[in-house]
């Protein structure tokens, strides 16, 4: 948009420029578009702070699921029956935020009891 409406002012004539009415819409037509720019981004703030809240009261959750995983890969010291790949124990992880009907706060520690007694 900026390269088309650079190249409008510098191929309008100067004496006429108020008359060009493809110049004069064109620039309105910017002007709108940076305006509806400048909203999306306004929002696009807003929403990536409320995600970022969202985000953080998980954080006991991907704790308790960071311990777990860690706690199961050094059970292969014990023995090397117990070897464990990342994938299987995500599967363990998904299916019990499956299994967790819980909403709201009690849905955190719903899910890091049912975390724990799937991956036992």
């Amino acid at each position: 948009m900026e390269e088309e409406l650079l190249n409008a002012l510098e191929e309008a004539n100067p004496a006429t420029i108020l008359d060009n009415t493809d110049l004069i819409n064109k620039l309105d037509e910017t002007k709108q578009t940076a305006l509806e720019i400048e909203e999306k981004q306004k929002e696009a703030i807003i929403t990536e702070k409320r995600i970022n809240e969202e985000r953080e009261i998980y954080r006991p959750v991907a704790a308790e699921g960071s311990m777990l995983y860690f706690l199961i890969i050094t059970l292969s010291v014990i023995s090397h029956m117990y070897q464990y790949s990342l994938e299987s124990f995500q599967n363990f992880f998904f299916k019990a935020m499956e299994e967790t009907i819980e909403d709201g706060i009690e849905r955190i520690e719903a899910l890091k009891k049912q975390i724990r007694f799937v991956i036992y």
